[in-house]
């Protein structure tokens, strides 16, 4: 009898534990009302679905777990799960990422999604698989405008000696610099106290961090540039992945696809509600003349000369898929 009570107990464990769900935590440093947190939600409810329970996704906003540079490193060592993160993170480490950074590299969101969707989109992704990472799928992530606290930015003219936050990035900080403006690059949550304490005179992102994050509060000034696109990636650590079934990993693959067709939905639809708080809140929005628009544009993109040796195939193929 107690042989057979030990072998039923044993198969109640066995059965328990490969009914228990796998719970994989979701780092995200934008705040709850964010698209890429809506998006996010949704593909925690695609996982559920499609694996009928057995993975569970626990998505942690607001840089709950970390910074996006911690928390890529702890991707790396499989500390954590899952997260979005920004292309300037990557370009840090694969040099083919600053490509994607160029300014003016994509003309129009629907030329970025018919890259990213396509064979180069791909090749991208793969290139995360070296550092023990997977990428599922790309996020919108808008067009980048500048925006000042104390003067506007009508001409080209207008950047040089101001102190402009960029990304951490090789490329951000010399597209800074061709401007003839000076570069301080801080991580994203050090931009508001940078922008109150007069730190910095200004910085660039897009209109929906520009309200979320309340940049607006000390930058009234927004000079519409549109002069990046940078695309997102949600990646997942190999060794999380790999705790998964073929059937569930393929799941999750998919709901990541379906999700980030979900956040390009609502990303057009936040963001143009962004524009229009903006405007109430007191933001002055200058459209830049055309021929001073040409300038700054000319002024950023000579950056490609600096890469085109080595890059040129993959700009070329970018710019001609229209």
């Amino acid at each position: 009898m107690k042989k057979f009570f030990l072998m039923f107990t044993m198969f109640l464990f066995v059965a328990a534990t490969a009914n228990a769900a796998i719970v994989l935590d979701y780092a995200d440093n934008q705040s709850e009302e964010y698209p890429t947190i809506a998006a996010a939600q949704k593909f925690a409810q695609l996982v559920k679905a499609k694996t009928n329970g057995r993975v569970t996704v626990n998505v942690q906003p607001g840089a709950k777990l970390a910074n996006e540079e911690i928390v890529l490193k702890q991707l790396e060592f499989g500390t954590i799960d899952m997260s979005r993160i920004s292309i300037p993170y990557y370009a840090n480490t694969f040099d083919e990422f600053k490509v994607l950074q160029m300014p003016y590299i994509f003309d129009s969101a629907a030329h970025m999604h018919k890259v990213l969707d396509g064979a180069i989109g791909d090749g991208f992704l793969k290139l995360t698989e070296k550092e023990n990472v997977i990428a599922l799928c790309w996020f919108d992530a808008g067009a980048r405008n500048f925006y000042t606290t104390n003067k506007p930015i009508k001409t080209l003219e207008d950047f040089k000696l101001l102190k402009l936050r960029v990304q951490p990035s090789e490329v951000s900080v010399a597209m800074a610099n061709a401007l003839g403006a000076t570069p301080v690059p801080l991580a994203y949550g050090e931009v508001y106290g940078a922008l109150i304490s007069g730190e910095i005179d200004g910085a660039e992102n897009n209109f929906s961090s520009y309200i979320s994050v309340r940049h607006n509060d000390a930058a009234k000034y927004l000079t519409l540039t549109e002069h990046m696109r940078q695309p997102e990636l949600v990646v997942i650590s190999k060794s999380a992945l790999k705790e998964l079934t073929p059937a569930d990993q393929k799941a999750v693959r998919e709901a990541a696809k379906e999700a980030a067709k979900y956040e390009r939905e609502i990303w057009t639809a936040y963001e143009a509600d962004a524009k229009k708080e903006a405007v109430r809140k007191g933001t002055k929005i200058i459209t830049l003349a055309p021929a001073e628009r040409a300038k700054i544009k000319a002024a950023m993109q000579k950056l490609e000369a600096s890469y085109s040796k080595e890059y040129k195939a993959i700009i070329d193929k970018i710019r001609n898929a229209k």
